[in-house]
């Protein structure tokens, strides 16, 4: 049996979390041996996902140097693939870690959060044994860089994600203390810079102004030492904080699962300023909910183009600057196309409905299968390697 240890956010719900723990249970299924090493996830309480335990062992790395602990277990549990679902920085770091890398295969998977690539990145995905990205984008961009990497799109779960009746949309709202016909917008993200939370607060409330009962259900924290002080931010500006509901809001009156957050929103919207691919898009379009994503990076492959609008596409503003990830672009959403957007799908809820019922028809056929496909097929070339390296010797 394939030993593979997987370094990722097993445990926590966070993207890269999600797409490991979707993944790895799959092939765990398929008969692989897995054990993960999850750098966010702080080993108080059994991993589990959406309330289902996991099927593999979890290390916890949080609050550790990840680096060391993973070398660590790398030579106790001697697997024979290393696998990374992160960032490509984890990747860099540990493929130049003190490992013997002829005695592991080494695969990752990782997003393109904007070009152009930084160099050190091409050059670790050039020594990797097989590499995989999670969207088209990030596909072009490699390739661009002259690097052919996999395709490992994120799907979602159809039973997991989906509509509730209008019933209980309805007893959502009403544990919420928010108005059955009141417009509510969401955003689903880490507090965190590169989702431009900041934006995102000034479109609702240019939009709301005139709207008491409109409310933004932040799905995050509302204090992030990596993002925002985001009640800071509303008494600075003069926002109306009272029209925002925070993930533990949403929690304590017992919305405890994603699907029943989705099914709260009239509108979701991620504006990142670069996206690799951004899955809670995806889960809130199943959950037939319009969603909104900026023209950069990953967003069209997922809400559409014009001519084919299975959601929102945002316009970026003529201006770009240098990030902090690698120095790729970012790029920042026309705030006033955002507010128009709002108050047309505010304006015409027949309009909302026939989008909404476009992008979760799609979103609901974007299933894990080919994802999981390519990663067993990398991981089925690097036993071909091993037998005929165990025939060799």
């Amino acid at each position: 049996m394939t030993k593979i240890l997987v370094l990722s956010d097993d445990g926590v719900a966070s993207g890269f979390g999600r797409i490991a723990m979707s993944l790895n249970t799959a092939l765990t299924k398929r008969g692989y041996s897995i054990m993960a090493a999850s750098i966010q996830y702080d080993g108080l309480l059994p991993p589990q996902y959406e309330g289902q335990p996991l099927p593999y062992w979890v290390a916890s790395l949080a609050g550790k140097n990840w680096l060391e602990e993973t070398v660590k277990l790398i030579g106790v549990y001697n697997p024979d693939i290393v696998l990374t679902i992160q960032d490509a920085p984890y990747a860099h770091h540990l493929r130049h870690a003190p490992v013997d890398w002829s005695q592991h295969g080494f695969i990752v998977i990782t997003p393109v959060d904007g070009t152009p690539i930084l160099g050190d990145w091409i050059d670790t995905i050039q020594k990797a044994d097989a590499a995989l990205t999670i969207s088209e984008f990030g596909v072009k961009a490699f390739r661009d860089a002259g690097v052919n990497v996999g395709l490992c799109r994120p799907g979602i779960d159809p039973d997991t994600f989906y509509r509730l009746p209008d019933a209980e949309r309805l007893a959502l709202r009403q544990k919420l203390n928010v108005a059955p016909d009141a417009f509510v917008m969401g955003m689903f993200a880490q507090n965190q810079g590169r989702k431009n939370i900041g934006d995102t607060l000034r479109a609702f409330f240019e939009f709301s102004a005139d709207k008491p009962s409109a409310r933004l259900l932040l799905d995050m924290d509302a204090v992030s030492p990596a993002g925002w002080n985001i009640p800071a931010m509303c008494q600075q500006f003069g926002w109306d904080a009272s029209k925002l509901i925070f993930r533990i809001d949403a929690q304590r009156a017992g919305l405890l699962h994603l699907r029943e957050r989705y099914n709260l929103l009239d509108v979701h919207s991620v504006l990142s300023h670069r996206e690799g691919f951004g899955l809670p898009l995806l889960e809130s379009m199943a959950c037939g909910v319009v969603t909104m994503a900026l023209d950069w990076c990953s967003g069209a492959e997922i809400v559409g183009t014009e001519h084919q609008n299975r959601g929102l596409l945002i316009r970026p503003l003529d201006y770009t600057s240098v990030s902090t990830w690698g120095n790729a672009l970012d790029k920042f959403p026309d705030i006033s196309h955002v507010v128009s957007e709002l108050q047309r799908m505010h304006d015409h809820p027949h309009e909302r409905a026939a989008i909404a019922q476009r992008g979760m028809a799609w979103a609901r056929a974007q299933s894990w299968t080919p994802a999981v496909d390519q990663v067993a097929a990398a991981i089925e070339g690097m036993q071909s390697i091993f037998s005929s390296s165990a025939k060799s010797a």
